[in-house]
């Protein structure tokens, strides 16, 4: 507990030191003359962008989630990803919002691990897209690969591409993890009976135990997971179901950016934002900071749309936006959470 504090804190000092070069780097009156510069047709149709992403990651997920044996409504579901949001965006914890939205939807279905393994599939099916467009994306925009800003993610995202091919491929991917931790238990076992030390002894069982723990729930986890993706691999139309939603996820977020610039009376080149969105995708959301990465967030945009001419003022402008939008639907999540018992007769934080 205690060191999961000091992990916020020095988040939340990164958040503040983002935020500090921003400002020194993005001249006050410049920021002001771009928010003087409001169009409200834009600025309403940016937040009408919010409820068509938010649906259309829910429908993934429900349809994943559908594959099992018990079906939630997607009334319900939707909920509980608005909680989950709320956890991501709003609050300075270390427990994530997939975390807590796998867990609610386990309660659900009675069965956490597929819960795990559905959250675990919605997110592999974005990344894998994610990926791919990292990689590709820049074409676009040629002149971008002369970046080190683009040549590290593109480089990163092969490589994690493999792996994540990998996994959708052969049948058993945590077989050598599972090898690993079978060895580590079977050298921990014939190692406690020479143990001579008391203290030494109780640590070493600690650490058996957690081990057996572990090992349980990641074998749990594998079945539940390979059962799944057989599922998706033999049904065709699942699975086309699931590339469609996840298209037009990526091509209503390149929207809602290109919407919220002219929101700030800026016109990028909507090629341009296809060439660079994923990648800052990439970089923005490596977990930095706190609260949805802010600060960190909004500095990537404004690095990489210098790139392609876009002011630091204007960039910040349109990532204030996005940011003040991600508020919006986290705060719609924490009300949820507040009448969660009053509307399903059960409070997240007693079943927590």
């Amino acid at each position: 507990m205690k060191k999961n504090k000091i992990l916020v804190f020095i988040k939340a000092l990164f958040s503040i030191a983002f935020f500090v070069v921003l400002v020194s780097f993005v001249r006050g009156q410049e920021l002001f003359v771009a928010f003087s510069h409001v169009n409200w047709l834009y600025f309403a149709l940016s937040f009408a962008m919010v409820p068509v992403l938010f649906v259309l990651s829910s429908l993934k997920w429900k349809l994943i989630l559908d594959a099992g044996e018990r079906k939630i409504s997607f009334f319900r579901l939707s909920a509980i990803y608005l909680v989950g949001y709320f956890f991501s965006n709003l609050l300075p914890s270390t427990v994530g919002g997939d975390v807590v939205r796998s867990y609610y939807a386990g309660k659900e279905i009675n069965n956490q691990q597929y819960s795990a393994v559905t959250v675990f599939v919605e997110r592999f099916s974005g990344l894998l897209f994610l990926l791919f467009l990292v990689i590709f994306a820049p074409l676009l925009q040629p002149s971008l690969y002369k970046s080190l800003y683009v040549i590290i993610p593109t480089l990163l995202s092969l490589l994690f591409l493999f792996i994540v091919i990998w996994i959708w491929l052969v049948k058993e991917p945590f077989a050598l993890l599972k090898s690993l931790m079978a060895f580590l238990l079977n050298r921990l076992d014939g190692l406690g009976g020479r143990v001579q030390s008391e203290s030494l002894g109780r640590i070493l069982t600690f650490v058996v135990l957690f081990l057996r723990s572990l090992s349980s729930r990641l074998e749990r986890f594998s079945g539940e997971l390979g059962k799944a993706l057989q599922v998706i691999r033999d049904n065709k139309a699942l699975l086309w179901k699931i590339v469609a939603l996840t298209i037009a996820f990526y091509f209503f977020t390149w929207l809602n950016v290109f919407v919220t610039f002219l929101a700030f009376g800026t016109k990028v080149d909507f090629l341009a934002i296809i060439a660079l969105v994923p990648t800052i995708m990439f970089v923005a959301h490596f977990p930095v900071t706190v609260l949805g990465n802010l600060g960190f967030f909004e500095s990537v945009f404004v690095v990489y749309f210098l790139m392609v001419g876009v002011s630091g003022a204007e960039t910040l402008a349109m990532g204030l936006l996005l940011r003040l939008k991600t508020l919006c639907i986290g705060l719609v999540g924490f009300v949820v959470y507040l009448f969660y018992q009053q509307i399903w007769g059960k409070a997240p934080a007693e079943e927590a």
